[in-house]
């Protein structure tokens, strides 16, 4: 498997917890980052440029969150360099029943897949299996 990490971006930490259980049950050697929000998601990126064993990676990014969204996120990851984004995965998760996100989501060419929470250990293992076997 070439997924050294997964970043879970939510502001529920709850939410993030579970989703953690979830892919440990998988059973598969990979890090785990959290973050509460699309700020600190940008910052854990960006510290980890030239960190070899935290690419490529899976990032779940939820769409409400305070001090920055999902899609403000997105925005700004676009400036990323192309080390970063050309070795990620971004899955938007929200409970969100909103149209309009999820026709937003399907035009964003960063956004890979877009889930209704919660995830499972099943989602996780389709995502895995899709995009780093």
């Amino acid at each position: 498997m070439n997924v050294k990490s997964i970043l879970l971006v939510d502001d529920d930490e709850s939410t993030n917890f579970i989703n953690s259980v979830f892919i440990k049950k998988l059973d598969i050697d990979v890090d785990v980052y959290k973050a509460l929000n699309g700020a600190e998601a940008l910052e854990i990126l960006e510290e980890s440029i030239g960190d070899p064993d935290f690419f490529p990676c899976l990032i779940t990014l939820d769409i409400n969150m305070p001090v920055m969204n999902g899609w403000t996120f997105l925005d700004n990851y676009k400036k990323l360099s192309p080390s970063i984004k050309n070795n990620c995965v971004i899955v938007m998760t929200t409970v969100s029943e909103d149209e309009k996100d999820l026709i937003r989501a399907n035009k964003n060419q960063d956004i890979k897949e877009y889930f209704q929470k919660p995830m499972s250990d099943e989602k996780f293992s389709t995502l895995l299996n899709e995009y780093f076997l």
